[in-house]
């Protein structure tokens, strides 16, 4: 196997055609480039210089090697900058698995905060379901997941976890408008609901509050809650991080709904990955903008 050093006097001596003049520019004597020299030739199998008294020739074998030695010397020299890249997080790669609701505002807002627009950060993002993201945390298959959370979490990284309630995103001149407190079910029973299939349709299903003329509508995802009630009215009852994303550009009374169960999430990450600081980078950022959206909440508790 050749040796850098080898290499490296090699590529001196083809530039400046003597032995000599390859020792200055290295700052190496000339007794020890003629023997890295030899040990590359005996390494080679054949000569690739012919010896005269005032310098070297390359021989053919010579010449095509030197094209192969510069070719894998560029190739090392962009390693040298990959490394270095890397050294200063402008190049890496994130793999990010979310619910919608984290999609929405807070994991752009943190990829923002990356500064990706101006880094070579290769993204593998994936919006998918709760239950698809902690499985693939348990087998390890991302990096760093955001999920809601039904149930205690094992056999992964919990890197933060809280509950946040619910609101109700009131429409400008709904009835309810008026009022910046939290309000209750009872209050909003004479009217249609909008809620997640899950957590509020179970909880409206166990309460004894009267149907009526308007049944609840189900849906899938706290986003398609809020687009319905723009197009068709009702109440939409949504998760706290989609209800900042839609407070930001649509008019309405974003209000806390006091008895509803909390919304209980986390971020995670499998257990013994070699997570990067881009990772680590991200993942700080991520959990900012949850405590951005925690605070939102907080004031919004503060107005009842």
């Amino acid at each position: 196997m050749f040796t850098h050093n080898q290499l490296k006097v090699f590529s001196a001596i083809m530039q400046t055609g003597s032995v000599s003049a390859a020792g200055r520019r290295l700052n190496l004597s000339q007794p020890s480039v003629s023997r890295l020299l030899s040990d590359l030739e005996r390494e080679f199998g054949v000569p690739l210089f012919r010896r005269r008294s005032k310098g070297v020739t390359p021989l053919p074998e010579a010449e095509e090697f030197y094209q192969e030695v510069e070719r894998n010397f560029l190739a090392l020299a962009n390693l040298d900058e990959v490394a270095t890249q890397i050294a200063r997080k402008d190049r890496g790669s994130l793999s990010i698995a979310t619910i919608t609701a984290a999609s929405l505002d807070i994991v752009p807002q943190a990829l923002k905060r990356l500064n990706i627009a101006e880094k070579n950060i290769r993204i593998d993002w994936r919006v998918r379901s709760s239950n698809w993201i902690l499985d693939y945390a348990r087998f390890g298959a991302m990096r760093t997941g955001f999920a809601y959370v039904s149930r205690s979490l094992k056999e992964m990284n919990i890197l933060y976890e809280g509950s946040l309630p619910h609101v109700c995103f009131v429409p400008e001149g709904h009835p309810l408008s008026a009022d910046q407190g939290a309000l209750k079910l009872d209050q909003m029973a004479p009217y249609q609901i909008i809620g997640l299939r899950n957590e509020v349709e179970s909880a409206l299903s166990l309460s004894d509050l009267p149907v009526g003329e308007h049944p609840p509508v189900t849906v899938e995802t706290s986003l398609a809650a809020l687009t319905l009630c723009k197009t068709c009215g009702g109440l939409p009852v949504v998760d706290a991080f989609t209800a900042c994303h839609w407070w930001k550009g649509n008019k309405g009374q974003p209000r806390i709904v006091e008895d509803l169960p909390l919304y209980r999430f986390a971020v995670v990450e499998p257990i013994g990955i070699n997570a990067s600081q881009i990772d680590r980078d991200f993942q700080d950022c991520l959990i900012e903008e949850i405590e951005r959206v925690v605070s939102w909440i907080k004031r919004l508790r503060e107005k009842n």
